[in-house]
């Protein structure tokens, strides 16, 4: 009799837990589909119909090549068609002082008609080609740029730290109109990159392209900040524009492959924590969402993060993908060869054996 104790016991608690979880699972059920799915229904067709109608289009895939040239992948042997392979970083920072003009006429004398600068304002406004909040890294001056008026920061030399010098001597910092007026006037192609958040950027590329409407099929604006961007395309969308990603933005002052992440961009643990979230939220939307609302054409990836796989992704969607910034021979061929990419580089050192074909 004892034996048949322990069997019955567990029948009957096997019996109870089937039942209430038969229960369970069908009032789950029913709660799904009278309330969470009803709702979820909702949220995700508000979410769609959002998206769709704060979508901004995409410009004329003829427009994006007028600018970017023709896919490299694409390209035969006999093709006569523009492709632009080559993008000078900052005019090819490690061949002129970064983000000069000097450093664009160099590009030009060595036959690279593609140039990606950078820009920010100073103190009364004035948008300036330069990379740094500071003077400190190029020059003996530890001056912030948006604390100092045009007029202070003119007649600085940004040649006196870079290797070669004694050939640039006395070379100063362009504004934004001088330097899209040469590249204009050389036929150069340009990334005009938007190196803060400040909203103000977005009447100043308008007002640029404005009065230079050639820029139309010259130039292409970048930043990694998806919001200027989408104030920039909603307020005129026949602007071509780009966005510019690495892992860890808005987190990390830096990135790079195998160290990983570099300083915290704050050393507050919950400010620490929010960018961290938007970091993860960035990259998850990125492909799914971001890119569309956008109307993206080009995307600008860190070289450590571009794959056969990431290429082909993006171009099912309908986007470009470059790699910054690249400086060895070797990551220069794989690119350019096997991913058959266009790349930012900051020395055009060898760039003619890199794009032709291997023997």
């Amino acid at each position: 009799m004892k034996m048949l104790q322990t069997p019955l016991k567990d029948l009957i608690i096997t019996s109870l837990v089937s039942v209430a979880a038969f229960y369970g699972s069908w009032s789950l059920l029913t709660e799904i589909l009278r309330t969470i799915l009803p709702f979820g229904i909702i949220l995700a067709l508000i979410l769609f119909c959002s998206g769709y109608f704060l979508r901004v289009p995409a410009p004329n895939p003829d427009v994006v090549e007028a600018i970017v040239g023709k896919d490299p992948h694409l390209v035969t042997t006999n093709d006569d068609n523009y492709v632009m392979k080559t993008v000078a970083h900052r005019g090819a920072g490690l061949d002129a002082p970064e983000n000069s003009l000097a450093a664009f006429n160099l590009c030009n004398d060595k036959g690279c008609d593609a140039i990606e600068f950078d820009i920010t304002l100073t103190k009364d406004d004035v948008p300036v080609v330069f990379h740094d909040d500071t003077l400190k890294r190029m020059t003996d001056l530890n001056l912030k740029i948006s604390e100092h008026k045009w007029a202070d920061l003119s007649g600085v030399d940004i040649s006196v730290k870079h290797l070669f010098k004694d050939r640039f001597a006395k070379t100063n910092i362009p504004t934004l109109e001088q330097t899209v007026t040469q590249l204009l006037a050389s036929g150069q192609r340009m990334f005009i990159d938007i190196k803060d958040h400040n909203k103000k950027f977005v009447k100043i590329i308008h007002s640029l392209f404005e009065r230079h409407p050639a820029l139309y099929s010259r130039a292409v604006v970048t930043s990694f900040y998806p919001i200027i961007i989408y104030l920039i395309r909603k307020g005129d969308p026949k602007i071509v524009c780009s966005l510019a990603w690495r892992p860890h933005a808005f987190a990390y002052e830096s990135y790079n492959f195998p160290l990983g992440k570099g300083p915290r961009r704050s050393t507050n643990w919950w400010k620490h924590c929010t960018l961290k979230f938007c970091d993860i939220l960035h990259e998850w939307a990125l492909h799914r969402i971001t890119y569309y609302i956008l109307g993206l054409s080009i995307i600008l990836l860190h070289k450590d993060v571009v794959s056969g796989r990431a290429v082909l992704d993006w171009r099912k969607r309908g986007v470009r993908v470059m790699a910054w910034t690249v400086n060895t021979p070797v990551e220069k061929q794989y690119l350019a060869r096997v991913l058959k990419i266009t790349y930012l580089t900051d020395t055009l050192t060898g760039e003619g054996t890199t794009h032709s074909p291997p023997l």
